[in-house]
């Protein structure tokens, strides 16, 4: 159901086409008369138009080559589009940069006209994420592409357009974006850039299109300047929209990492526990020994030098656990091997339980800046998923091996390795060959190497299993 504002703005659509029929003369005629001579000072400007507005095109496809993104390949075809229209414009009715577009084809000056819309359309839909949840604004889109494709097809047949000499190319963007406004629930920043930009782009082309620069005099690239302007405009919007993009692929990020965080926190709770049981009861041992021996000050001092002791590691136990699962992003200089000590202390008792023998390497030690927290959490998804696997297997002899070398460490188990279909999707987000896992611990080690830290996590099978390569 149309409501009354839409209704609204396609019945003055309406009359305006009935009013653009019944009011102009010629209409489908091609004429080749020059309507504007510019003086040199006017040829520089429409010609450095040019280089912006080619600038930004040139900048957008390498975006889309980069990204596959969309936005930008449509983005970067309707400034092309616009680079041809303002050519075959140039041709026909301007002088003297009649004289270097010499091609003169009013089909070329209607189709690309006809390609502004249908680009500037699909860039719009794309860029406001316009789905058919938002069903008003994506039937509109719809429409105005099949009646844009009709256009050429017209304009190939009668050798001039049809439709968009009724309705100017302007009009239909204005209705698409004026309803985006006022029916898209979020508006960020991004979204503002771009509509006033193309509403500065719309101005200027009624201003144009209803000869009010003959009727003032104004003899002036306007065109040119507008869609300079816009193009500039745009991609401003379109780089505060990869800002925006970036800080939600950090946030999420850091929600993955908690997440992943907080799925093993019930197992690290009971690694605690079983790391206390052990020093309580020797505690509890040594409290009665003591009891017993009061009168030999020798055994008792002795005896307090070890409860001092095993004190001591439950107080580092729950400190590291604290700080492993501390949020922070503070970033500092670390020493590998002690954060892979960190990581296996964390993973040994749930490794000695499945009997699984852990060994460590040490070739050549380095240091890295980044986050230590974040680098432990690689080490122990690295060496839980091992685990996970040789307990399921049901290896004979289990045995995860890290090997530290200078920039690289390695981390190598004998659980007969990943098949071979699968070993190009262990990185991917929710992708796991275990019953009853998320499937991004690997996602974010991977995240955490090469995004955060700057390195490069690999993996392939070896002869005994497979062999988790980081490397810097």
């Amino acid at each position: 159901m149309i409501d009354k504002t839409l209704s609204f703005k396609l019945i003055a659509m309406g009359f305006f086409a009935l009013f653009v029929l019944f009011s102009y003369e010629g209409l489908f005629l091609n004429d080749e008369k020059i309507y504007s001579y510019y003086t040199p000072l006017k040829t520089f400007i429409a010609t450095l138009c040019f280089g912006v507005i080619i600038s930004a095109s040139i900048y957008n496809v390498s975006l889309y080559i980069y990204s596959f993104d969309k936005r930008y390949l449509y983005y970067s075809l309707g400034q092309l589009s616009v680079i041809v229209f303002l050519a075959s414009l140039d041709s026909l009715h301007i002088a003297p940069l009649n004289e270097v577009f010499t091609f003169k084809s009013h089909i070329l000056y209607d189709i690309s006209q006809i390609f502004v819309l249908l680009f500037s359309i699909l860039f719009i839909k794309h860029f406001l994420g316009i789905t058919k949840s938002d069903k008003t604004l994506f039937i509109m889109i719809e429409v105005i592409k099949a009646l844009a494709i009709l256009d050429i097809l017209l304009t190939l047949y009668f050798s001039h357009s049809v439709l968009t000499r009724i309705i100017p190319v302007f009009i239909p963007i204005w209705l698409v974006i004026t309803e985006a406004k006022r029916l898209l629930p979020h508006k960020d920043k991004a979204f503002y850039f771009f509509y006033y930009g193309w509403t500065m782009v719309i101005m200027m082309g009624l201003f144009v299109y209803s000869n009010l620069t003959e009727y003032f005099n104004m003899d002036f690239p306007f065109l040119h300047s507008t869609f300079a302007l816009e193009s500039m405009i745009l991609s401003l919007a379109i780089a505060y929209k990869m800002k925006i993009l970036e800080d939600e692929r950090v946030v999420q990020q850091s929600l993955l990492l908690q997440q992943s965080r907080l799925a093993s926190m019930g197992e690290m709770i009971s690694t605690i526990a079983h790391q206390w049981r052990q020093p309580l009861t020797h505690l509890s041992y040594l409290f009665m020994n003591m009891k017993k021996k009061a009168d030999n000050p020798g055994f008792v001092k002795s005896k307090l030098e070890e409860g001092k002791a095993q004190i001591q590691y439950m107080s580092e136990t729950i400190e590291h656990f604290s700080n492993f699962y501390n949020p922070s992003k503070e970033k500092s200089e670390f020493s590998i091997k002690e954060a892979c000590d960190a990581a296996i202390m964390i993973a040994s008792p749930s490794l000695k339980r499945a009997g699984i023998a852990l060994t460590l390497e040490i070739k050549e030690d380095f240091r890295l800046f980044g986050n230590q927290n974040e680098f432990e959490q690689v080490i122990l998804n690295i060496i839980n998923n091992a685990r996970d696997i040789l307990t399921e297997r049901e290896i004979q002899a289990p045995h995860i091996s890290i090997m530290i070398d200078k920039n690289s460490i390695m981390i190598e188990d004998n659980a007969r390795g990943i098949e071979n279909k699968d070993l190009n999707k262990v990185f991917e987000p929710y992708f796991s060959t275990k019953e009853k896992s998320d499937g991004i611990g690997l996602y974010i080690a991977k995240t955490i190497i090469e995004k955060e830290l700057n390195g490069k996590l690999s993996v392939k099978n070896s002869k005994n299993g497979a062999i988790f390569t980081i490397a810097f």
